[in-house]
């Protein structure tokens, strides 16, 4: 199994961890990652302008067609813009024209798909094969999965449902963990309010994290950069804050995986998580 592979500019700075325990779990699962060259932002969520940044998508995507393989994306942010760049060639003609006449490397044919890492582990390598590859099972660990508000969107096209997403629960399951109850799993975040709310993004991450305390849970695991960062960068900082105690380890999934997996938590990039893992690794028999 082989996809071409856009990490984005997160995962080559700030969530380093995130690329790196990808990257390992991948190889463990025989799954390739051809990293696409000279690929560029996504925009993030800062791009306004939707022609500006449908374009900044499509020239990824345009340079994995190459290729003829589907476009493996860690982050939700940047997976969310180019699910909703080929939805918007698709729903509008004009749009590629416009794109072609700005610069003709724009051209994209929709002969393969953005495809989140998640959805790539879930839906094509299986959870089936992921329990066979469990060779520490975590057993008694309880973790709660947070989704965040883009995985699931546009709703129509994506992998998992906006409102009651699934994936990461089975993956938990999967690896013999328990889940507590956790009614924050599919809310937001809070990160795309940071330069201009942020108070309010304060107090979204807070119950996101007040939430995850009070169901038990040992850990949190993310699939998104921005989400990570809101609750394990900022962890202490809403801690400090609000005048209350959390320290709950917040992991990307293939973090998680990898630990199941048995690889060494330095090769998943652990010792970079701002909230420690050390007790929850201590957790895992074999560990």
């Amino acid at each position: 199994m082989k996809f071409t592979y856009y990490p984005g500019c997160s995962a080559h700075a700030s969530a380093k961890e995130y690329d790196m325990s990808a990257r390992a779990v991948f190889e463990k699962l025989g799954v390739e990652l051809v990293e696409i060259d000279d690929w560029n932002c996504c925009g993030a969520l800062e791009a306004e302008n939707p022609l500006v940044s449908t374009a900044l998508s499509i020239r990824n995507l345009a340079i994995a067609e190459e290729s003829g393989l589907d476009l493996a994306i860690p982050c939700s942010a940047c997976y969310f813009n180019a699910i909703k760049a080929v939805k918007y060639l698709r729903e509008d003609e004009s749009v590629q024209k416009k794109l072609l006449e700005a610069d003709r490397s724009l051209g994209f044919n929709d002969t393969i798909a953005p495809r989140h890492l998640l959805d790539i582990v879930v839906n094509e390598v299986g959870v089936e094969e992921i329990a066979k590859h469990t060779t520490r099972p975590l057993s008694g660990i309880k973790v709660v999965p947070y989704y965040g508000c883009l995985i699931g969107r546009p709703s129509d096209i994506a992998f998992d449902d906006p409102d009651d997403p699934k994936s990461m629960d089975a993956l938990i399951e999967a690896l013999g963990a328990e889940q507590p109850p956790f009614a924050h799993k599919a809310t937001c975040c809070g990160g795309a309010l940071i330069m201009t709310n942020f108070d309010y993004s304060m107090e979204m991450s807070r119950k996101i994290l007040e939430d995850a305390k009070e169901s038990g849970a040992d850990c949190i695991i993310v699939g998104c950069p921005v989400c990570h960062l809101m609750l394990d960068g900022r962890q202490s900082d809403i801690e400090a804050k609000y005048n209350i105690e959390l320290n709950i380890p917040v992991l990307y999934f293939t973090q998680m995986l990898g630990l199941a997996f048995g690889i060494d938590p330095g090769k998943l990039g652990l010792s970079k998580n701002m909230v420690s893992a050390k007790n929850l690794i201590s957790m895992i028999k074999g560990a």
